[in-house]
């Protein structure tokens, strides 16, 4: 009757288990990791298959020779030299047959009693496996429900089976029974030895209570009662009767879901931690930015009011020599002076002066343009090393390589870089110029070809003579019309006042375009800089809008999990 009960409850959760797996195939085809989806796709599978024991061990640890004598059949070869290069699945079958499922996996049906409630897979050996080695850990170990590790009696310390038990015991969590096979090739003192040693490391890796089992295929063949194998069957019988087996292999089944879904909930702690992470850096990448720009602008403030001042410097040098130079003694000398030398002439003094505040004003303001300009340079250079630095540290803050997000990792890293090395590129003066030649309007022609530095100075300089030239050009050029003309004492103070005035508006204007083209080319410089992040705000913003339903969806999982689990281990 309890066998009965057994059997119900069995099928009740067997379809409550498999309508859990449908999701948890699905959560893991939203979150991305193929080796989850095969994993859980065969955990659907296996939910109806008979009870599956993996046999593992090295080559030449009898392995072979104990499925053969469990079974009472010659299934596996046996050789001197390594033969199973393949994992081979053995399953009941009313005859002998045998199917290549792929280059590392068969098929092969056998006509054995016990093969009618358990199914048996049998591995290539542990210290041969590293080319196939992910094919069989992946698709067998997590989808076992019992595994049998043998070893050669008289050395079970080899260290490959040991390191796979780490993988088998510890990370899937499986229920693992020890073989110690061909004991009769070891003494009976060092056989009981092994036994305690196989112990011993078995419990040191987490397994508290080990079973194991020495046994002889050579006595089992000559069908001594001595050879171990009435023992082993015996467990598989008390394993596999009375309904234990139906909730063991719920119970493997649930512990490799288990697995799966604290694997993906740590990647995906992972993955948040890294994202609270970038989000975070792109707010600081704007905050510096826009820092940046604000301490670029006042550079620019300060360099202008420089310029301003010594705008004022020069045009009050222009204004003392004009006033100075329409006295009516120097006006009476140049214009006796010019009937005997022409160069003497008013007209030709109003060009001399001209000229030589021309090349005054020239002169100083390049000084100050070049001095200014390194430094509006420097604080942006400074900026960019300063996002270079932190670029650098954010590529070493690498996602974990596991399984699940190798891929993950690999673009982040690949968005890093790339705009890592476009910053790289604004660093240096010809990307720059060729920024801002690609924007030519308000440069003056003799700032092409050259580096940042000429540019900048050449709006300054250029903004400045086309200012002060549209002033004191006209102006003195008018004055000197009016002084030729002979009217100069009715019209001097006349002219003195616009010309003071034209030079004071002359200012103004030259200190308003030379602000408005200086910030314009920062806006440009910036909005470039800024162009160059704009793929990491993307990927950020895009991981963030992929991620967080995931993290939403992954605690749903986990107690819908928890609530099936309990509810199996309260009834079954």
């Amino acid at each position: 009757m309890k066998t009965e009960l057994i059997n119900e409850n069995f099928s009740i959760y067997k379809f409550k288990l498999a309508d859990f797996l449908k999701d948890l195939h699905q959560f893991t085809i939203e979150v991305g990791n193929p080796d989850f989806q095969k994993i859980i796709s065969d955990l659907r599978s296996n939910i109806n298959e008979p009870f599956l024991f993996v046999v593992v061990g090295e080559v030449k640890s009898g392995k072979s020779s104990f499925i053969n004598a469990l079974l009472k059949d010659d299934i596996c070869k046996v050789d001197a030299a390594p033969c199973t290069d393949v994992v081979q699945k053995l399953e009941y079958s009313e005859s002998r047959n045998e199917i290549q499922l792929s280059e590392f996996y068969k098929r092969i049906g056998v006509p054995s009693e016990i093969l009618k409630t358990i199914a048996i897979v049998d591995t290539p050996g542990t210290n041969t496996i590293i080319k196939n080695h992910q094919e069989i850990t992946q698709k067998f170990v997590p989808n076992s429900d019992l595994v049998l590790f043998i070893f050669p009696a008289k050395n079970p310390h080899t260290q490959s089976a040991w390191d796979l038990l780490d993988y088998v015991s510890d990370e899937w969590k499986k229920q693992v029974v020890f073989i110690l096979q061909q004991a009769d090739l070891a003494r009976p003192d060092e056989l009981s030895t092994n036994i305690e040693k196989v112990k011993e490391y078995a419990i040191k890796r987490g397994i508290t209570s080990p079973i194991v089992f020495p046994t002889s295929a050579v006595l089992e063949l000559e069908e001594k009662e001595n050879s171990g194998f009435n023992l082993v069957r015996e467990f598989i019988h008390n394993t596999i009767t009375g309904g234990k087996h139906l909730k063991l292999k719920l119970q493997s089944i649930l512990d490799t879901s288990q697995q799966v879904i604290e694997k993906t909930n740590s990647s995906l702690d992972q993955l948040k931690l890294t994202l609270e992470k970038d989000l975070a850096f792109a707010v600081k990448i704007k905050l510096r930015l826009e820092t940046g720009e604000k301490h670029s602008t006042y550079e620019i403030k300060s360099l202008v009011d420089r310029l301003v001042s010594n705008y004022d410097k020069v045009s009050y040098e222009v204004k003392e020599e004009f006033e100075e130079g329409l006295s009516v003694f120097s006006l009476f000398k140049r214009t006796f002076g010019a009937i005997f030398n022409k160069d003497s002439s008013i007209n030709n003094w109003i060009k001399e002066l001209q000229k030589k505040f021309e090349n005054k004003l020239h002169s100083s303001f390049e000084e100050i343009a070049d001095d200014g300009a390194k430094h509006f340079l420097s604080g942006i250079k400074q900026l960019l090393q300063t996002l270079i630095d932190e670029l650098d540290m954010k590529e070493q803050q690498r996602i974990k390589k596991d399984e699940l997000y190798v891929k993950i990792g690999e673009e982040r890293l690949h968005v890093i870089q790339d705009v890592k090395s476009k910053v790289t590129d604004l660093m240096a003066n010809d990307s720059f110029t060729t920024f801002l030649n690609s924007r030519p309007s308000n440069l003056a022609p003799t700032a092409m070809g050259g580096g940042i530095l000429a540019i900048v100075g050449a709006i300054i300089l250029s903004t400045t003579q086309v200012a002060f030239m549209d002033i004191t050009g006209g102006i003195l050029t008018g004055a000197g019309l009016i002084i030729a003309g002979g009217v100069l004492i009715f019209k001097k103070s006349k002219i003195v006042k616009e010309f003071k005035e034209g030079l004071d508006s002359g200012k103004t204007k030259f200190e308003s375009e030379l602000t408005t083209k200086l910030n314009s080319k920062l806006s440009f410089i910036y909005e470039d800089i800024n162009r160059t992040f704009i793929p990491f705000y993307e990927y950020t913003e895009s991981e963030k809008k992929r991620l967080e339903p995931l993290f939403e969806k992954v605690k749903i999982v986990k107690e819908n999990f928890l609530k099936l689990k309990n509810e199996i281990n309260s009834n079954l």
